[in-house]
């Protein structure tokens, strides 16, 4: 049976390539002069010169209200969070949706953050009522600047079940599962290079947590890392060991690399990798640090929190924290 996207009751993610001229009177105009007509809300996320061509297609009319976006392009989690929040905060009443427009992003967006946001919304809002399009840059010119094994054009068609075109709102063929494609960016950067270096710090069957806490404080003093920054890791490292200690197999052992540039933070244990990547970013309604709380805290302290088993026999669990300095 064919279904239109009024019938998907949830969340509606669509995705619409900007020409470069920026110009949405054709395409995006119409939708949300319906939905201002309908009498729904539309919030506007975007930067400066594309929500002024938003706004433009509405005419001055209508309920619009238009958002910061700095927290939209924090680290996934805490991306994720700000848009559940600012979703939230002005969800509209019973049997009316809620309208949001964001992007795009900036060419020097990292392609595979991006990729992994985009994702992500499908599973933490799938169940809000919100019709959200994002404004995505041309085909040929996202996260260009950025050095990344992910397709930055690949974002469109991976991570959008629909797509808003001159012919309508349309189903998008090339959608994938959340959950398939972010385990694919994983194996993409598993094992880190700096594992074939000398670590900067290795504990190896760790029994003493204030012994690494400690240890880990007087490393990262040295490393390139501002004090908050380095507090951050600190706490997403002592998160990750304590489950590997309660919930895996022993012996755990922590080892940690430093460089200007970035630093890498390896916990293995004996026990069976987890396979979701969706764990630690929370069900689509409610407290977000449901369905793994240490997880959700040390993914806001990172820029990329990975799992895949220790070795190529399948044996063991190795989480693999980065921190770009």
């Amino acid at each position: 049976m064919k279904h239109s996207i009024e019938e998907h009751q949830g969340y509606r993610h669509v995705g619409h390539v900007l020409g470069v001229d920026l110009d949405m009177t054709a395409v995006v105009g119409p939708v949300l002069r319906r939905a201002v007509a309908a009498g729904e809300p539309v919030v506007v996320a975007c930067p400066e010169a594309v929500a002024a061509a938003v706004l433009a297609t509405l005419e001055g009319v209508g309920d619009v209200f238009v958002a910061p976006t700095d927290p939209l392009d924090d680290r996934p989690p805490a991306a994720l969070a700000a848009i559940a929040d600012l979703v939230d905060a002005r969800a509209p009443g019973e049997g009316r949706r809620l309208h949001l427009v964001t992007g795009p992003g900036g060419p020097h967006t990292d392609p595979a953050v991006w990729m992994q946001t985009e994702a992500l919304l499908n599973h933490v809002l799938a169940e809000r009522p919100v019709d959200h399009i994002c404004l995505l840059g041309p085909v040929g010119t996202t996260g260009t600047e950025v050095d990344s094994p992910v397709d930055a054009d690949a974002v469109v068609l991976a991570t959008h079940p629909w797509l808003l075109t001159g012919a309508g709102t349309v189903r998008n063929p090339g959608f994938r599962d959340p959950a398939e494609l972010l385990r694919e960016v994983q194996r993409a950067s598993v094992p880190d290079p700096l594992e074939d270096t000398e670590p900067t710090l290795s504990m190896v069957d760790l029994e003493d947590l204030r012994a690494l806490r400690r240890a880990l404080t007087r490393v990262l003093a040295e490393s390139s890392l501002s004090e908050d920054a380095a507090q951050d890791f600190v706490l997403a490292i002592d998160e990750v060991t304590s489950n590997a200690s309660e919930h895996g197999i022993p012996p755990v052992d922590v080892r940690l690399w430093c460089t200007p540039e970035r630093l890498l933070c390896a916990v293995t244990d004996r026990g069976a990798a987890f396979d979701d990547p969706l764990i630690g970013y929370g069900p689509a309604h409610g407290d977000m640090a449901v369905g793994g709380m240490g997880l959700w805290l040390a993914r806001r302290s990172v820029d990329s929190l990975t799992a895949a088993p220790a070795d190529d026999s399948g044996d063991g669990c190795t989480v693999r924290l980065v921190v770009h300095a």
